[in-house]
């Protein structure tokens, strides 16, 4: 048997989707010992094109390595890659990018791969599967990949190869909605309606209350179709770009924000305006959970988080 770490790559349709199902067919040559996390990386060379997603799945197998060659290739054809272009766009790329055995070297296969040691979104996720397998000139991944810290590379899921168990995102609806249900019951046990006294804090309160809920309420509107509580985009989801979404990424979690807080200022809530802000932290944290995987999900995502500044509230926050 021979160990060797496979590299996946995809920046064409559903990426993920071609790379998940490229780990059930790369298993079934050998057994696999080990899949690395979803890295996302900028093209390196070629056409203009969307950002990558690559992984490294280490398999023992009893195939040569030109065998193994051929069986790749066929994989890559089942998921219609086209080699029009030379480091071009793909479905996907399936690359034998080193093993535990003597380096190979012909006409159509190197091993180790001959890039292997100049490419951060190979040797990111090798290190963290295989960090002793050589790339080369008998340095190992790890020593190389101190060479390439210059390169952009993020890990984007550390876990990716099935599908993501609904339970996680739905930790995040039944916190979101427990916080709610505090906010509310420090209002009707804490708070008091407003008299005819026009405390300044109250004012605002109205005004943050109005203004947050008609955020959420026109950020909703514009998701349409793609609107979901839950922290993954659905299957039949498009990335919204337009309206809110023009000027920050996740309006709704701001507006719902703004409006906690403008009804326990209103009703003069202490304990229910601290809650509120913790409610603004939990909406951070769970926009920081949700655009790893939007970046996962569409490929023009990296771009529009640069271009959009603003997370939760535009022009502010």
């Amino acid at each position: 048997m021979t160990r060797y770490a496979i590299g996946l790559g995809s920046n064409l349709g559903d990426r993920a989707g071609h790379l998940r199902a490229a780990v059930g067919e790369v298993g079934s040559l050998g057994q696999v010992g080990a899949v690395s996390g979803l890295y996302e990386t900028k093209p390196l060379g070629g056409p203009e094109q969307d950002p990558y997603l690559n992984a490294i799945v280490v398999v023992d197998s009893s195939l040569s390595p030109e065998d193994l060659l051929r069986r790749l290739r066929s994989i890559e054809m089942a998921h219609d890659r086209e080699r029009n272009v030379q480091w071009g766009p793909r479905t996907l790329d399936l690359d034998i990018i080193t093993m535990d055995r003597d380096p190979v070297s012909t006409a159509e296969l190197q091993i180790p791969h001959p890039r292997a040691a100049e490419r951060r979104f190979v040797l990111d996720p090798l290190t963290a599967v295989w960090p002793h397998a050589t790339v080369g000139g008998g340095v190992s991944a790890a020593e190389a990949r101190h060479r390439v810290a210059d390169q952009e590379v993020e890990l984007l899921l550390a876990e990716w190869e099935d599908i993501p168990a609904p339970n996680e995102g739905r930790f995040w609806v039944a916190a979101q909605l427990v916080l709610f249900l505090s906010i509310g019951l420090a209002i009707v046990f804490e708070g008091s309606l407003p008299g005819a006294d026009r405390h300044v804090m109250r004012i605002a309160g109205a005004l943050l209350l109005i203004i947050g809920l008609a955020a959420a309420l026109v950020a909703a509107r514009d998701l349409g179709p793609s609107l979901t509580a839950m922290p993954e985009p659905l299957a039949a989801a498009s990335l919204v770009e337009t309206g809110i979404y023009a000027h920050a990424r996740h309006p709704i979690y701001g507006g719902l924000s703004l409006g906690m807080l403008g009804a326990s200022l209103l009703f003069a809530s202490v304990l229910a305006t601290l809650l509120s802000f913790g409610l603004g932290v939990f909406f951070w944290a769970k926009s920081s959970y949700e655009e790893r995987r939007l970046r996962v999900a569409y490929p023009g995502y990296g771009a529009y988080r640069v271009r959009v500044k603003r997370r939760m509230i535009p022009f502010l926050i």
